[in-house]
């Protein structure tokens, strides 16, 4: 699809991501909504179940293995009753509760009465509990006994929810329904009042759990889904990206390609040309009959196939290369040996260009295992680079130096540097730095410097360039050193 550039990816990405984090948004807050619903009904169970437990245990003492008891007391039918009875409160209503419990049987008495006339309202609502006797101290007592059972028991679920949440309660009394003790928090949307409930059968007060937020308590049981939401997104967002960036890569492949034929064109092209003007003149000129001119454009034509030859070999070994059909024949190398007979066979060169290249000698030898035909074609690329874009008279100095069982093979020379920018993508295959015109000021493949960082990840080593604008380079390759155990 031509029209999917990588200017209308990334406009799309945006958009996407936008999209994708809207629905995020909406499905998070039907979620807390839904969450929301399900935390306050948790909360105002904890408190139904711990007021039926401690109205069980107050009165089931000495008959706590009895079934019918079990059966009775603990069932939803009689909680319902119950909170029924509680929370039916009607003007000039009397309610009235007793239990009693022998040996032999239990009683359970529910009675209430109001007047039948609306126009007499002597008295208001009023509840009563028969208390066998006891005296309002000790029904006090057994009363404050049951509050601190009923709160304990409350604080010990919402402890098990995993999360801490403050908390506290208020208490009601049961006849009026007036404050006793605490306070309601305002009308907040997230603050949380449980039911009233009674927490015993002497019907004194009753018990409201009190949240002042449960915000946080939400987001805690949501956090799998957000977690797994966020992620979602960071996913996204990375796969737009390395979509993205990888567009791009195959784009500057593209044109680093295009370039990469153009310049190889032009390369392969001025040797077939020169050598086809040598024969054309040998056989215009008849330069038979002259053995020193004819001489002179044989050996022209000879270093022009030569030329020609080694750039076809130099784009065979690298394909050779990315395939992975190179094998290495390694053997024990002499390295300042190899550096002496490289920089031997490029004296025509540096001298053409009136250049200097420089051996910096050490007292010893240095020796590493690898494959010397490589090697050498490493130290020759990176000579040829130097002699291909420093200025003429320019001074190139190879030197060795061994730190931490690793032989460091500097190249340096003075000519125009690199941008810091750049130190990495030389060593990437085609690419080749432009001038300030988009131009290439030296032709050459774009392959030599791959071809480096690819030999010499191939004998366990790696490569680094230090440089600078107007300052020269310094191309470094580290190779593990040879040493006999």
């Amino acid at each position: 699809m031509k029209w999917l550039t990588s200017r209308y990816v990334f406009p799309l990405a945006v958009v996407t991501l936008i999209i994708s984090l809207c629905l995020q948004c909406a499905w998070i807050r039907q979620l807390y909504v839904a969450q929301k619903k399900s935390v306050a009904t948790a909360l105002e169970s904890i408190v139904s179940d711990a007021s039926r437990r401690v109205i069980y245990q107050s009165i089931a003492k000495g008959h706590e293995k009895s079934i019918r008891f079990q059966q009775f007391f603990l069932s939803p039918e009689w909680l319902a009753l119950r909170q029924a009875f509680d929370e039916l409160k009607v003007d000039n209503l009397r309610s009235q509760f007793h239990y009693g419990i022998t040996n032999d049987s239990s009683v359970v008495e529910m009675k209430m009465s109001f007047l039948n006339d609306p126009k007499k309202k002597n008295s208001h609502h009023s509840s009563i509990a028969i208390t066998d006797g006891k005296s309002q101290q000790e029904v006090s007592q057994q009363d404050q006994r049951d509050l601190k059972v009923m709160d304990s028991l409350v604080n010990h679920r919402l402890d098990l929810l995993g999360f801490h949440i403050d908390r506290s309660y208020a208490l009601y009394d049961y006849s009026d329904g007036k404050l006793v003790k605490g306070k309601t928090v305002s009308n907040a949307k997230s603050a949380f009042l449980s039911g009233k409930y009674t927490y015993n059968l002497k019907f004194q007060n009753r018990y409201q759990l009190v949240v002042p937020t449960i915000t946080w308590l939400i987001i805690y049981q949501m956090k799998y889904y957000l977690i797994s939401s966020f992620m979602m997104l960071v996913l996204t967002a990375v796969a737009f990206y390395l979509l993205i960036r990888l567009m791009k890569n195959q784009q500057l492949y593209a044109q680093a390609k295009m370039s990469f034929t153009s310049n190889m064109t032009h390369e392969l092209q001025t040797p077939i040309s020169t050598i086809a003007v040598a024969l054309e003149s040998i056989s215009k000129y008849h330069l038979i009959d002259e053995p020193g001119k004819l001489e002179n454009y044989i050996n022209i034509s000879r270093h022009e196939l030569q030329r020609l030859q080694a750039m076809i070999e130099k784009v065979l070994k690298q394909e050779q290369m990315d395939i992975g059909k190179t094998k290495l024949q390694f053997s024990l190398i002499d390295i300042q040996s190899l550096l002496k007979q490289v920089m031997l066979s490029m004296d025509i060169q540096v001298r053409e260009k009136n250049m200097q290249l420089i051996l910096v000698p050490v007292n010893e030898p240095y020796f590493i295992k690898g494959d010397a035909m490589h090697i050498a074609n490493v130290c020759y690329n990176l000579i040829d680079n130097a002699l291909k874009y420093s200025p003429a008279q320019s001074r190139i100095e190879v030197s060795c130096s061994i730190a931490d069982h690793e032989l460091t093979i500097s190249f340096k020379d003075n000519g125009p540097g690199i941008k810091e920018i750049y130190h990495q993508q030389v060593f990437e295959r085609f690419f080749r730095i432009f001038n300030q015109d988009n131009i290439h000021n030296v032709k050459g493949s774009g392959l030599g410097l791959h071809y480096v960082k690819q030999v010499v990840t191939l004998h366990g080593g790696r490569v680094a360039l230090q440089s600078k604008i107007g300052k020269g380079s310094n191309f470094m390759i580290i190779l593990p050193l040879y040493e006999e155990n």
